[in-house]
């Protein structure tokens, strides 16, 4: 990223600024597929974890649970029911409709018909339907007699005289009823009036019977309430005098209904003619025979509808047309069905888990993240140092080499907050972060390291008295002694500041022993003398290395006198939260922010996870041999092993910018 442009123009950290801006008003919370593969490779540990253990409990499951068959039959209603003494228009409402059907639906599952199953097939002695069927004499099982055993040892077991009897006939009959109507169901598809009977049990052949005796035992009692209903017809015939003048009293049939009006006007004309003529007379003769004819035919279809009714009362109002077969194998479990299914509902729910913890967790690992928060840019990713590098030895004293995997990433953070809006060719920097990370100095000397590799005298000074792992401070014995005498004006600028022999335009300050109670005598005068006198003694690029916001006040009283500030945000340890929180202390007293880095980057497990943005893990310098440690005896450090020791000089001045352009950079 680079900031050279020329006076009067828009300023690449506009450019910046605008192409950030546009990037968060583009960003939504769409999910691609490229998303969603990012994800499955962050949690795949996760979703293979729920998936393997959902699928192998139901593999289990699916091997160890009871197995169940199931049985089923299918009866069909008639589509008419014909009654005695109905009309046409009657017959049309009574057909088997769906409400019809549903009410014989409800009289199959009824506690009655339930009774009647269990009469037939004597479910009461059925131990699988009556429990207290158990308790005849039957042989006692393994787990009854431990059971005995156990409690005869803990004193808990009872005398066999005070055994509860088993309750009378009609509760154990109630018992097998409520069996039975849980082990079958009933249904119908649409408006069709075939109903099916569906048993389960756990033994095939059971099943296969009751949902036959069910079916058959449906059949005969459609046939018994016929009979029933001829036997109260019969009965209200009798008490009216007979089945013929029953009928013909009460009967609405429309041919009878003409027949008995044309009795009826019969009848009048004979009487009209009964008082002009006497019984012997022709007409009257004529009057009784048709009157006799009509009866006749009266009696003839009144005979015939008793024919039809006496048919139809032998004839059931339901016939079964499916009986049940003995199921071959069990309905229930399928293993074959609930182990894919069981895979495919814990691979949702293991995606619905990574989404939520996806969701939830809110550690910031991507630039392009804290842009979107912060409105500012991020200057870049720094990798995390690894502990040893492959063909060196390490000392507390001696360059740390293994840090050469991140001098390019702290390189780029440099050139990138060399300039802000216009050049400058002085700068003072603030390198902060949100909580305490022992990677902070050593980011923060790496990008003042970074400086002065790149030819500017560049100075160094921790404020932050916190633990961290930059072997250059370490070795420095920690004394108010040197800087309290400088702050008192008994020492020179030139005693405070240590140099690296093979780094000569960088100096250090630890001005960590005058920010520590009850050593504390750095105030807010004397920061800003001893910024001035670094930029009198020709140091070009000042980085003060400030305490956490988040743990320190320091920062906020520091803000003002630099420059920039660069906020540090560890990889995968800063939450959003904290970063929010850390830049709205800043921004209270107007610090003027120029970026963000995020730093203690994996830069393996970035790049796989797909977290966005380019890690810098090149390397300038060999990894390992001789060549560095020509290079540094060159420079005027000798090795004598894992033991040699650092040699930290204090410089005067500053070297000239001329004799900088060999200098290394050294972590």
């Amino acid at each position: 990223m680079t900031t050279f442009v020329p006076d009067g123009s828009l300023s690449a950290r506009a450019h910046y600024r605008e192409s950030v801006e546009f990037a968060a008003q583009r960003s939504g919370h769409t999910i691609g597929l490229l998303d969603v593969w990012a994800l499955i490779k962050r949690r795949i540990w996760l979703i293979a974890s729920v998936v393997l253990f959902c699928t192998l409990l139901a593999a289990i499951a699916s091997y160890t649970l009871p197995e169940t068959y199931t049985a089923s039959s299918e009866v069909v209603l008639e589509r008419k029911d014909v009654r005695p003494f109905a009309t046409d228009a009657s017959l049309t409402s009574l057909e088997r409709d769906r409400s019809a059907a549903e009410t014989e639906m409800d009289v199959l599952q009824s506690r009655e018909f339930a009774g009647r199953i269990v009469d037939r097939l004597n479910l009461i002695d059925d131990p699988n339907f009556n429990p207290f069927a158990r308790s005849g004499n039957r042989p006692e099982s393994l787990g009854d007699r431990l059971a005995r055993y156990f409690a005869g040892i803990i004193g808990a077991q009872r005398p066999r005289d005070s055994v509860r009897p088993p309750p009378d006939e009609r509760t154990q009959r109630d018992r097998a009823i409520s069996a039975v109507l849980s082990q079958f169901t009933v249904s119908r598809t649409g408006e069709s009036l075939a109903v099916r009977i569906t048993v389960t049990n756990n033994n095939p052949k059971v099943a296969q019977e009751l949902a036959n005796t069910i079916a058959s035992l449906y059949v005969e009692a459609s046939l018994e309430f016929k009979q029933y209903e001829r036997i109260a017809d019969k009965e209200r015939a009798l008490n009216t005098g007979g089945a013929v003048a029953f009928l013909r009293q009460s009967m609405t049939q429309p041919l009878l209904i003409t027949l008995r009006n044309e009795e009826a006007r019969l009848q009048q004309n004979r009487a009209e003619l009964a008082a002009k003529f006497g019984k012997n007379h022709p007409q009257m003769i004529d009057a009784d025979s048709q009157i006799a004819g009509v009866r006749n035919m009266i009696e003839d279809e009144v005979q015939r509808i008793l024919s039809d009714l006496e048919a139809e009362s032998l004839k059931p109002s339901a016939r079964i047309v499916s009986a049940a077969e003995v199921p071959n194998s069990p309905s229930f479990p399928k293993p074959n069905i609930i182990i894919p299914a069981a895979f495919t509902g814990s691979t949702l729910l293991a995606f619905l888990l990574a989404l939520l913890l996806e969701t939830a967790d809110t550690r910031i690992r991507s630039g392009q993240r804290t842009s979107q928060l912060l409105r500012l840019p991020n200057l870049g990713y720094i990798p995390k140092v690894p502990k040893h590098l492959p063909g060196t030895k390490r000392s507390s004293c001696i360059p740390d080499w293994s840090n050469f995997t991140c001098a390019e990433a702290e390189r780029s953070v440099y050139m990138a907050c060399r300039y802000s809006e216009v050049k400058q060719p002085h700068r003072v920097v603030m390198v902060t972060s949100c909580l305490q990370d022992v990677a902070n100095a050593s980011t923060a000397w790496g990008i003042a390291t970074a400086a002065a590799a790149d030819g500017r005298p560049t100075v160094f000074v921790n404020l932050d008295f916190h633990q961290h792992n930059v072997p250059y401070l370490k070795s420095v014995e920690r004394s108010p002694e040197l800087i309290e005498r400088y702050l008192r004006n008994e020492a020179s600028l030139a005693d405070v500041v240590q140099t690296i022999p093979t780094l000569p335009a960088f100096g250090f300050i630890d001005a960590t022993p005058v920010m520590m109670e009850p050593f504390r005598s750095l105030d807010s005068e004397k920061l800003c003398e001893l910024i001035l006198a670094l930029r009198q003694n020709g140091y070009e690029f000042i980085v003060l290395h400030a305490p956490p916001v988040l743990t320190s006040g320091d920062a906020n009283w520091l803000s003002p006198f630099v420059d920039g500030v660069i906020l540090l945000v560890s990889w995968g340890k800063t939450t959003e939260e904290q970063l929010l929180d850390s830049v709205s202390q800043l921004r209270m007293n107007h610090a003027p922010l120029i970026g963000t880095v995020i730093h203690q980057v994996n830069p393996e497990v970035h790049k796989s996870h797909h977290y966005g943005g380019f890690v810098i893990t090149s390397k300038r310098i060999p990894a390992a041999g001789g060549w560095i440690q020509n290079r540094i005896r060159r420079n005027g450090e000798t090795f004598s092993g894992a033991d040699t020791e650092l040699e930290v000089n204090t410089a005067p001045t500053p070297p000239a910018r001329d004799s900088l352009n060999s200098s290394s950079h050294v972590r």
